[in-house]
């Protein structure tokens, strides 16, 4: 189950700050965790306005529209609070491919995989500040955030290497082992296009990635190319 049950999709972070109504029936749990939900939220949102290292607690605050108290409840430090941004958002992102590959089995893997990348990055064109911070944000905020979007990478790279190794290969036991350094790479490529993207066209254009990378990993995986397809 998710910690995070309010935000059940990458949608969330299109709407903040709103608040809670002066009477509610809420929980005081439940209290904390809508203002934890909008605060890690303003941060992914704030961070990806002014830069990491130019945010201060009262960006955050102000932008969620909870007190500093509150705040200091949630999280230490704006360090603390990017962590719990990260972890937060990742699980959403993570769950947008975890979803569809695990149907694999189930359907048709080429049409499983068109529909996962398909899903993933237009997911991100949906929350292009998420997205911001996500992949540019997090890499300047230290050590301790940037393993944890390497770790991430990592996850997303492991699930192509189960999904090849599982079921492409078992569908056509043919097809040669591939190193698993493979999978790293196209992960990685893919995000270095991502973040390629988010800087020359911003994140709207994100999607217009789609058929390029859908196509990659269908030529890692084995399958002859479209000689009329064209990128």
């Amino acid at each position: 189950m998710s910690e995070h049950p309010t935000l059940s999709g990458m949608e969330a972070f299109a709407s903040i700050g709103q608040g809670l109504p002066s009477r509610h029936r809420l929980t005081r749990d439940e209290v904390e965790k809508s203002q934890r939900n909008r605060i890690v939220v303003a941060f992914l949102q704030v961070a990806a306005e002014k830069g990491y290292a130019a945010v201060t607690i009262g960006d955050i605050v102000e932008r969620a529209g909870v007190s500093r108290q509150a705040f200091y409840r949630q999280f230490p430090t704006k360090q603390d609070c990017f962590i719990g941004a990260f972890h937060t958002a990742a699980e959403l992102a993570l769950g947008s491919i975890t979803r569809p590959l695990s149907e694999l089995p189930h359907t048709d893997w080429r049409a499983g995989i068109a529909a996962t990348m398909d899903r993933y990055l237009r997911a991100m064109a949906a929350a292009p500040k998420v997205t911001w911070t996500m992949q540019i944000e997090c890499l300047a905020a230290g050590p301790e955030v940037a393993a944890l979007y390497h770790q991430a990478i990592g996850q997303i790279a492991e699930l192509y290497r189960i999904t090849y190794n599982r079921v492409v290969r078992r569908e056509d036991p043919g097809r040669p082992a591939l190193p698993g350094e493979s999978f790293d790479i196209l992960v990685g490529g893919m995000s270095d296009r991502i973040r390629h993207c988010l800087y020359t066209k911003g994140a709207k254009a994100i999607p217009d990635l789609i058929p390029g990378f859908v196509a990659t990993i269908m030529a890692l995986f084995g399958e002859k190319p479209d000689p009329t397809e064209e990128f």
